[in-house]
């Protein structure tokens, strides 16, 4: 695995976050997992943002070019790229407002438990949305490049 291949660089990042998400949190240490939270997030984010914003489009394009039928699957992706999109901005708001607060509620992290339970189950769920495009825009290009069309004349 190459780790300056854009995909690998994406896995990693969100895997990094996945698992300070699930980490759980000890106590007196809700600063310390909150800054994990926000230094994984903010390279998860970055490569989200470069796969959605740049890598992917090029893709599609690829993909339309190869094979113009392919039309509707780019949509549909486009589609989720955009939805990611927005995601991933209200993810970064739910971190922000998580960390604005962090100083304020140690030694009771009790009085975070909902909010740390809801931005860890949202974050996985959105690491999963963008593991699935991820997926499914590979699973569409090769098959632009290696569809059988049939026998030409």
């Amino acid at each position: 695995m190459n780790p300056h291949n854009p995909d690998c660089q994406l896995r990693r990042a969100l895997e990094e976050f996945e698992v300070s998400l699930v980490t759980p949190i000890v106590g007196g240490e809700f600063d310390d997992w909150m800054d994990r939270v926000q230094q994984t997030w903010t390279e998860a984010s970055g490569q989200i943002d470069y796969h959605v914003t740049q890598l992917h489009p090029r893709h599609f394009r690829e993909i339309e070019k190869a094979d113009p039928e392919m039309l509707p699957r780019v949509e549909q992706l486009t589609l989720e790229d955009d939805a990611i999109e927005q995601e991933l901005d209200e993810l970064n708001r739910l971190v922000v407002r998580l960390a604005e607060v962090a100083p304020l509620v140690e030694p009771d992290e009790r009085r975070v438990e909902n909010p740390t339970d809801l931005l860890a189950k949202y974050g996985i769920d959105f690491i999963t949305r963008v593991r699935k495009q991820e997926v499914a825009l590979q699973t569409w290009y090769v098959e632009a490049f290696s569809r059988d069309r049939g026998v030409a004349d």
